[in-house]
């Protein structure tokens, strides 16, 4: 439930703070007051799209916080335990900052957040509805959605699609085993020859090898280069050990005497001890060294084979090991091909698990597609649509889908006597908006968000058709927390809460939200009926439309 919203330098609002209580909440206000503006700074909240325009007229950047609370076992709290975003407030914080560079910055509970997550969880807490809501009715997918959606169908549905999905992959598999079948054996026999080529070097390791060789090659120049360099170092009437030897006793006695001689005799010092072990290291090496002849001869003949298989396959020698291990990998994955034979089994038993799973699915939306039609009918018949009248008409297709095995259509009828057709066809635009209003409400019983927003949704009614939205939505919010934006009074007058916009005329312009008190929400219900001129009339009329509200209590 949404319990606090903060608005700073966005849009309109310089700095707007607003608590949302619980309950039927109605915004209103004047044409042109900015009542769009809570809306776009909660979808901005929630990961919807948003640009520079936002940002206030003067200002680098917008920032807007929402605040949810909501229940320990709910879907969001799942959501937030998965991604370790809890924290100890119980609550979700969500910010966003747009920069008028038309980049942006998002946070859930102070922790930085990306577009995705933040619709993800935002779909989760808040249902939307706006006045174009009423144009899903005309696409023909909405009514079995709305169907599966109502009847809590989607599990099942969802199952149908999975099983579809894996019916077409077996027949995709057995095609491509089918159109290898020929080509298969052909490479299989390629594969071993060349496994078969490479395996006489697999165990010898290229550079090793080619080190080894390059060693024995130049063993005499090695031996004599080291020779001379270990009686230069150590051997010699006067070799390097003993000068530094002399050295650093000359500069003992000195180095107490000088910080910088100190420095140099202790660099001197530990190069004796670096050329001590050097010298001790390359004695060993040289007494370590032999000369093989069998021994070059043997990789010579490795190196020519290594050499040899590298022009063939033209591979540079040190990665034929690489490649060996590729052709290895193909090989296994040939070999363990299923036969065309077992995998058409395998389309088959695919194919009837996806026909049993959707045959349920058709089955239980049948059953349930009078009963709803029905509920829908009463629903709208109190829409000053007294002879409305709703079917469901079900179409098998020659051809199964990933939605089942029939295409479902809404049937409608406004008048006695005339069958119902399909509703894109001979609805109007007011009927459509009655309509769409009954289906979100009903969609919206059945949410498991804590939140819904109506943007409008009454466009196109008035009177007793709006006091009758008006109690659909104040019964829905004995439910769920329900945010609706309005110009209907009647609608207005049934709310729990009523929240003001007003423009100022401040430099640059602005605007504020505010709760109504009882007696400046009969001021304000008694404009939305009557215009600017208030008299005595419309006042009484306005409070005619609050006792309404309590009488129905």
């Amino acid at each position: 439930m949404l319990t606090h919203l903060t608005l700073i330098n966005f849009a309109l609002a310089d700095h707007l703070a607003l608590d949302i209580p619980p309950g039927f909440n109605v915004l209103t206000g004047e044409t042109g007051a900015g009542k769009s503006l809570l809306l776009d700074a909660l979808s901005a909240c929630l990961g919807e799209r948003t640009d520079s325009n936002l940002v206030r007229f003067g200002s680098d950047k917008a920032d807007v916080t929402a605040i949810f609370s909501y229940h320990a076992n709910s879907p969001e709290a799942h959501w937030l335990n998965q991604r370790e975003l809890t924290d100890d407030s119980g609550e979700i914080h969500l910010r966003r900052v747009i920069f008028t560079t038309g980049r942006s910055k998002a946070w859930i509970n102070g922790r930085p957040s990306n577009l995705t997550e933040l619709r993800e969880l935002g779909r989760i807490i808040v249902q939307l509805y706006s006045q174009h809501s009423q144009q899903q009715l005309l696409e023909p997918p909405y009514p079995r959605q709305w169907l599966d959606r109502y009847s809590n169908f989607n599990t099942t549905a969802q199952q149908v699609r999975h099983a579809h999905q894996e019916w077409q992959k077996n027949i995709r598999l057995h095609t491509e085993a089918v159109n290898a079948q020929a080509t298969r054996a052909q490479r299989i026999q390629l594969l071993e020859l060349q496994l078969e080529e490479i395996e006489q070097i697999s165990q010898y390791n290229y550079v090793e090898i080619e080190q080894e060789f390059d060693r024995l090659s130049h063993h005499e120049t090695i031996m004599q280069d080291c020779s001379y360099s270990l009686n230069v170092l150590d051997e010699d009437e006067q070799n390097i050990t003993q000068e530094l030897a002399n050295i650093l006793r000359k500069l003992e006695t000195h180095a107490g005497r000088s910080e910088q001689l100190t420095e140099i005799y202790s660099s001197l010092l530990n190069a004796q001890s670096e050329l001590s072990d050097a010298t001790s290291n390359l004695r060993q090496f040289i007494d370590r060294q032999s000369f093989d002849p069998e021994r070059m001869e043997q990789l010579n003949q490795e190196l020519e084979v290594f050499h040899r298989l590298s022009r063939k396959y033209r591979i540079p020698p040190e990665e034929l090991i690489l490649q060996n291990n590729i052709w290895q990998k193909e090989l296994e994955e040939l070999q363990q091909l299923e036969d065309p034979e077992s995998l058409a089994l395998q389309v088959n038993e695919s194919y009837q698990t996806f026909i049993n799973t959707a045959n349920q699915l058709d089955k239980m939306r049948k059953d349930a597609a009078k009963p709803l039609a029905k509920q829908l009918t009463e629903q709208v018949k109190s829409l000053a649509l007294p002879e409305a009248l709703f079917e469901f008409k079900f179409d098998a297709l020659e051809h199964p889908t990933a939605e089942g095995l029939s295409t479902i259509q809404l049937l409608f009828t406004a008048n006695k006597g005339i069958p119902p057709q399909p509703l894109a066809k001979i609805a109007s635009g007011g009927e459509l908006s009655r309509i769409a209003l009954v289906m979100q409400v009903m969609n919206a019983e059945k949410t498991e968000a804590e939140m819904i927003v109506f943007d409008e949704i009454d466009v196109g009614i008035s009177g007793g058709t709006a006091e009758i939205v008006g109690r659909l939505l104040s019964g829905l919010a004995k439910h769920v927390q329900v945010l609706c934006i309005t110009h209907q009074a009647q609608v207005a007058a049934q709310s729990d809460h009523h929240l003001l916009v007003q423009k100022q005329q401040t430099d640059p312009a602005s605007s504020r939200i505010f709760p109504l008190t009882e007696e400046q929400r009969i001021q304000e219900i008694a404009r939305m009926t009557g215009g600017i001129e208030i008299n005595q009339t419309t006042l009484e009329h306005a409070k005619q439309l609050r006792e309404l509200k309590f009488q129905m209590k």
